[in-house]
């Protein structure tokens, strides 16, 4: 069996059973299913366009059983098939198989970044939902920092609000970590209505006004890095939000003070403040979809297309988790099941950043963010040495040695 096979393995039955099911068309010159192989073979071979794609698949290796298939029924499967069979695949796939939790994580339950980001289109394209044309569109993504993988998305145009697409994925018992462009009361109010939890930060310029003082429980080790920690229970002085009170936790980092809204009140403020700091995941995320997997290259033009490009897109970038989690097993590496909430002694060279105004400015904190990072690196970020490596395996049959190579490039 090939690499790619065994990339596809933990899906490829979702995939087979909604082929089975899903109604067929009488003239198709591409089946669903292929078309979906051809897609997670395009992000994952380190192609750019969708003529760069075809030639691929012209020449590709007869091993991994895909079609030569023309760029006029590539461009049909795009608006002929329903995003709702790759939505389907993928949700189907979130419940069929685990992924580790993040230790520091595990103990708060699941945890979701959400953010949006633009991604340009080659040309304007007509968008129903506003009846106008777009030049870009604008990816709502549902990240979650438990599991370190893309979950969920709402597509918009360029000006589509960011608070009403995190509202449509807003469910009881979840929390979720924005930055200040979410930054609403009647938001964090919605929130707590709907039973579930928030961690957001706030303007510098917010006014609030004191209920109660909380006790400011932060490692000793950062006590000297952290300047002007208060913890406490606060309510807006707007007379139109002061029926509304949350927790504000506020700490200064060098020159830059942060101001985090909270309804968590079983966390300490350190957890909260280390809750925050795991956002900046979801930004490396849509790094990775833009730029590794070029996702910023869209192939269709057709808004049908485009949503079943972004499908195609997250699924892959969970095939490739899965892949280089199982490949770190089969040579006895696991990810650690232990919490880790607080920084350790560490003694290594760690580099700090230029800029003062970073949290990692500082020695004591950037090698606390680094242990962090250690672990993020090895089983859950996918570097471009890692996905070339795959990219160059694809077609060869899955040995030991394959396990060996890409290993070798996973930090």
């Amino acid at each position: 069996m090939t690499t790619f096979h065994e990339l596809l393995a933990p899906v490829m039955p979702i995939i087979q059973q909604i082929e089975d099911d899903r109604p067929k068309h009488h003239n198709e010159d591409l089946t669903w299913s292929d078309f979906t192989r051809i897609l997670v073979y395009f992000f994952t071979n380190d192609r750019a366009s969708g003529n760069e794609l075809i030639v691929s698949l012209q020449s590709a290796d007869p091993a991994l059983g895909l079609p030569k298939t023309s760029r006029r029924a590539l461009s049909e499967g795009f608006w002929r098939f329903s995003p709702k069979l790759l939505q389907n695949t993928l949700t189907t796939y979130l419940t069929t198989y685990t992924y580790p939790d993040i230790p520091e994580l595990s103990c708060i339950g699941p945890t979701y970044a959400v953010d949006g980001s633009l991604f340009p289109l080659i040309q304007s394209i007509y968008w129903p939902k506003i009846r106008d044309a777009v030049k870009n569109v604008k990816l709502h993504l549902k990240f979650s920092l438990t599991n370190a993988i893309a979950v969920e998305f709402v597509l918009g145009d360029a000006h589509s609000s960011e608070r009403a697409a995190f509202r449509a994925m807003i469910q009881p018992e979840q929390t979720y970590v924005l930055d200040r462009g979410y930054m609403e009361y009647q938001l964090v109010q919605d929130v707590d209505d709907r039973a579930a939890r928030l961690v957001v930060r706030a303007y510098n310029n917010i006014e609030v006004e004191t209920i109660e003082e909380l006790p400011v429980i932060v490692p000793d080790a950062l006590n000297g890095q952290w300047t002007n920690v208060r913890d406490r229970i606060v309510r807006p002085k707007d007379p139109e939000f002061a029926h509304i009170s949350f927790r504000l936790v506020e700490c200064t980092v060098g020159t830059t003070t942060y101001r985090r809204i909270t309804n968590l009140y079983h966390l300490t403020t350190f957890q909260i403040i280390l809750l925050y700091a795991y956002r900046w995941q979801i930004e490396l995320i849509f790094r990775y979809l833009k730029h590794t997997m070029h996702g910023v290259h869209s192939i269709t033009q057709h808004p049908v297309g485009i949503q079943n490009f972004f499908y195609a897109l997250l699924l892959t970038a969970l095939l490739h988790v899965h892949f280089k989690q199982r490949c770190l097993a089969e040579e006895g590496h696991y990810p650690p099941n232990h919490q880790a909430m607080q920084p350790e002694a560490d003694e290594r060279t760690v580099q700090t950043s230029d800029d003062a105004g970073r949290p990692t400015s500082h020695l004591a904190i950037a090698r606390f963010f680094a242990r962090l990072n250690d672990t993020l690196t090895r089983f859950w970020k996918i570097s471009k040495h890692w996905l070339h490596t795959l990219a160059d395996c694809l077609s060869r049959p899955f040995t030991s040695d394959i396990i060996c190579l890409l290993n070798k490039h996973a930090v």
